[in-house]
């Protein structure tokens, strides 16, 4: 008796588990894979022991957005089994060409609720096509905001937040700079209430930054403890703003959360 022939379920089966190896064939090379979110970036390493989402600054000199790459590639080699994914936030560019939807507004007042939920989208649908349950994000500067305010309008989504030169409460920010208010942009210390029970939220900042002050991130991590969130504060002693400086301790502060 010969074979009946495949019903279209199965082939659809089939060509799914075909596309699904594929794509772990791609992480497990280190290759760059397609986001399955709205928003573009990089993908690193592969397996299902963690997805580390990593946003950059806002570049506000211009250029290319895409200095986290690196990270995001050593972060990915130290840790076997981690989905490592360097997003490109709304609007911004990479040196390859890459490009994300979305608008940063001239790189200022772009926190917006709009822009979060881009990628918010994002995170949640890299976590669905990993297969990880476990979701650690990293923010530099503009980015640490955006994932600030993400963790209290999307509680659950984020198990550790890792707040990098973080501007927590953004009209204190602007203010110390002798800037003008941002009044589109949403402000991680207004959402503190909404974070989920039980969400690791790590600040680390130099002591010499001069843009996104050590204080910010002080207050913002004790609002976090008051609330009975696991929190922690990490001075960088002698470390300025710029990522390069806290590079190594991003590292070490990502290597741990794993271990968790």
């Amino acid at each position: 008796m010969t074979d009946q022939p495949r019903t279209a379920h199965t082939r659809a089966m089939r060509a799914a588990a075909v596309s699904v190896a594929l794509f772990f064939g791609l992480l497990a090379s280190g290759a760059q894979a397609q986001s399955p979110g709205p928003l573009d970036g990089k993908l690193f390493g592969g397996g299902n022991r963690a997805l580390v989402v990593i946003l950059h600054g806002d570049v506000s000199k211009g250029g290319p957005a895409d200095y986290h790459y690196d990270i995001a590639r050593r972060i990915a080699a130290q840790n076997k089994g981690a989905s490592v994914f360097a997003m490109l936030r709304p609007g911004y560019t990479d040196a390859r060409g890459g490009k994300s939807p979305g608008s940063h507004n001239g790189r200022r007042d772009h926190y917006t609720s709009a822009n979060n939920a881009l990628v918010a989208k994002t995170i949640q649908a890299l976590a669905q096509q990993t297969g990880n349950r476990r979701v650690i994000a990293v923010g530099h500067s503009g980015g640490a905001a955006q994932l600030g305010a993400i963790a209290g309008a999307y509680p659950g989504l984020l198990d550790s937040v890792i707040l990098v030169s973080c501007p927590c409460n953004l009209e204190e920010w602007r203010n110390a700079r002798g800037k003008s208010a941002w009044r589109n942009s949403v402000s991680p210390h207004r959402l503190i209430s909404g974070i989920a029970p039980g969400t690791r939220i790590i600040a680390a900042v130099g002591t010499s930054d001069n843009n996104t002050f050590p204080q910010l991130s002080q207050a913002y991590i004790d609002a976090t403890r008051a609330r009975g969130l696991p929190a922690g504060f990490v001075p960088v002693k002698g470390a300025g703003h710029s990522f390069k400086g806290l590079q190594s301790t991003v590292e070490k502060l990502v290597k741990s959360e794993l271990s968790k």
